[in-house]
């Protein structure tokens, strides 16, 4: 009897997601799931992205409501990734003053095929020079004070997320899901993202 040939499972893309004290957890705890249970297909054991966390230091990192996270990664120790992912939350408001971090998110993205961000992650990617002359979008919140901190971006509003190529910004929170579903779409195809919203139970994805 014929063997089933093996499966072709496309190259592995990693993730680092950054994180900073005040960050949203949903803001990185959504992309995360997505993109860390995306297969090639439905009963496939293999992972299409390895996803990790980095903050600035090794030490724990608190979220806005609290949750205590360890990071995989300091920025000295982070791997190269093909996909860096910029969260939100309160803590951007400390976060876009901090020098060192807008200066590895600027060389980082330099590095990765894919830049995103999610809810006021936009603020940070802004800071770095990044978004410059860019279709974006951010929290519906915090759509007029993009606006007016940075006048130079066609800020969009009423829209999940907005895909501009190498950068892609998203609305808040679980946008962030429907931004990691829309990355899945373009990288394997609409099979891989529709299978990854159905085993994550998402009901509202719409490529």
């Amino acid at each position: 009897m014929q063997q089933p040939e093996p499966e072709e499972t496309p190259a592995i893309n990693r993730v680092a997601i950054l994180l900073f004290d005040g960050v949203e957890l949903l803001d990185f705890a959504g992309p995360f799931e997505v993109f860390s249970a995306a297969r090639p297909s439905p009963d496939s054991p293999n992972r299409l992205m390895e996803v990790f966390t980095v903050a600035e230091q090794d030490d724990p990192i608190i979220c806005r409501n609290g949750l205590v996270v360890i990071p995989s990664y300091s920025l000295e120790s982070c791997p190269q990734a093909d996909i860096l992912v910029i969260p939100g939350g309160q803590g951007t408001r400390t976060a876009i003053h901090n020098q060192r971090l807008i200066a590895w998110i600027c060389q980082r993205a330099g590095q990765v095929s894919l830049t995103t961000s999610v809810c006021t992650g936009s603020f940070l990617l802004a800071k770095a020079g990044l978004l410059a002359g860019k279709a974006v979008t951010t929290h519906w919140g915090s759509i007029d004070r993009l606006r007016m901190d940075f006048p130079e971006l066609d800020v969009r509003e009423n829209l999940r997320w907005v895909d501009e190529g190498e950068i892609i910004t998203s609305a808040g929170v679980s946008a962030g899901i429907d931004m990691a579903l829309h990355v899945l779409d373009r990288l394997y195809g609409p099979a891989v993202a529709a299978a990854t919203a159905r085993g994550i139970e998402y009901d509202y994805w719409k490529s």
